[in-house]
């Protein structure tokens, strides 16, 4: 049996691969497809496959842009770190979801519905969902009230410049150069903030695109970013992100 991942980051992929490969000797795996128009070609072009398991959050976009422009045949699983207003949503639409980090049980239970759902078209449920999500049910921050003093202050996602974390401590640094730690994990954060306006560099960072002032190129085909307001930050994109970061810049 084969099954397609749609998956941007290469440590996830590794951690799917090998948890579907010690699943079943015939299970094998195709991708990863890192971005919206890979998934399209994989689909249309590449190794027929008996399952999906995709990622929400791709490189440049939603992976269900990439379901709308190819709709798929076969069951669909998604990993998604949305909350509880999405999940909702899956569970409507009745689609498999696994909540990230996927877990190796959760992921064979997954997999074994799939294999017993009829293999059929499953445009109409993924255009209400990406309508429910993207234009109407689901919204993307807006706003972070954070502890401040003795009591709270609002903080406005328009002034965020970028996020950075260290030792697992997510911090928002803004426009006027502070920073102000936030409880929610890099994970949490990339899923809650616009992916038109916002992008996960690496582990440590997610950019907003207007708070780049200059992207250099850097050794082994990486890029690395300079930002307004924080001239001492150097981030570093990957060779494999720096396609899809160059495209979603240049839109």
């Amino acid at each position: 049996m084969n099954i397609l991942i749609l998956e941007d980051e290469r440590r996830n992929y590794n951690h799917l691969r090998r948890m579907i490969e010690a699943m079943d000797r015939t299970f094998s795996t195709i991708g990863p497809a890192a971005s919206i128009q890979e998934a399209v070609e994989y689909m249309r072009h590449g190794e027929v496959a008996d399952i999906i398991l995709a990622d929400i959050r791709l490189s440049d976009g939603l992976s269900f842009e990439a379901f709308n422009r190819e709709p798929p045949s076969v069951p669909v699983i998604f990993t998604t770190a949305y909350d509880e207003y999405a999940i909702k949503a899956f569970k409507y639409n009745a689609i498999d979801y696994l909540l990230k980090p996927v877990d190796a049980d959760e992921l064979e239970a997954a997999i074994r519905r799939a294999r017993q759902m009829v293999a059929r078209p499953v445009e109409g449920d993924l255009g209400q969902l990406f309508r429910q999500l993207g234009q109407g049910g689901y919204r993307y921050r807006e706003r972070f009230l954070l502890p401040w003093r003795d009591g709270y202050r609002q903080v406005l996602v328009r002034y965020v410049n970028h996020v950075f974390s260290e030792n697992k401590v997510s911090r928002l640094r803004l426009n006027d150069v502070t920073q102000h730690p936030v409880a929610l994990s890099m994970d949490a954060l990339e899923a809650q903030l616009d992916p038109e306006r916002f992008f996960l560099a690496n582990r440590q960072y997610i950019i907003r695109a207007d708070s780049v002032a200059y992207i250099g190129n850097y050794f082994n085909s990486k890029l690395v970013l300079h930002l307004v307001g924080w001239p001492d930050e150097r981030v570093v994109v990957s060779r494999e992100k720096a396609p899809a970061f160059k495209a979603w810049m240049d839109r």
